[in-house]
């Protein structure tokens, strides 16, 4: 079994390329993001967030465009909300590979801060997109202004800087070439 750790900035086509991957019978997809969902309503989760954000919180539900605007503008908050959560997110997707490894040839673990897991990758992609497609897509799908795409990606290239991936996958064209290129990058990989 080989542990393949899928990254890139905000719109680059990460959800796009794990739905392709999930029709493949022998691979498996973990989405951090997914994870982080569930793991946002641990104990000490939402004792740091009623600490320092407590305007995210309302009867312990989390708003999470709060909770995001908070992180993501603030480097003190945002740094000791991730020391919480990353390890947490590490844990389960450990715990989540483990019961899944004897049953799939790869198993693709998606993160947009992927050097955030405490987990040894066989390999790593990094997922790019022209930034003016990132920006059109995200605005189309999350509704969001520019700016704050723009913030969110400037947040993500800074945080992930020093990171070196084995592959870089481009995403400027359709889905169908786009598609193409996943397979050919899996081919190698194999």
């Amino acid at each position: 079994m080989k542990l393949i750790g899928i990254c890139g900035y905000i719109g680059s086509g990460k959800t796009t390329m794990i739905n392709y991957l999930k029709t493949k019978p022998n691979f498996f997809v973990i989405e951090a993001d997914e994870i982080s969902k569930h793991v946002l309503y641990e104990k000490n989760v939402l004792s740091f967030l009623k600490t320092n954000i407590p305007e995210c919180l309302t009867n312990n539900i989390i708003d999470k465009d709060k909770l995001r605007n908070t992180v993501f503008n603030n480097p003190e908050i945002n740094d000791k909300f991730v020391a919480i959560m990353w390890p947490l997110i590490t844990l389960k997707i450990k715990e989540i590979i483990k019961g899944k490894k004897n049953n799939y040839e790869i198993i693709f673990v998606e993160a947009a801060m992927i050097n955030g897991l405490d987990i040894k990758f066989n390999k790593t992609i990094l997922l790019t997109k022209s930034e003016s497609q990132r920006l059109d897509s995200v605005k189309k799908r999350d509704n969001r202004e520019f700016e704050e795409i723009k913030s969110i990606t400037k947040y993500q290239k800074e945080k992930l800087k020093n990171m070196e991936f084995d592959y870089t996958l481009v995403n400027n064209h359709n889905k169908t070439t786009f598609y193409k290129k996943i397979d050919e990058l899996i081919e190698k990989i194999k």
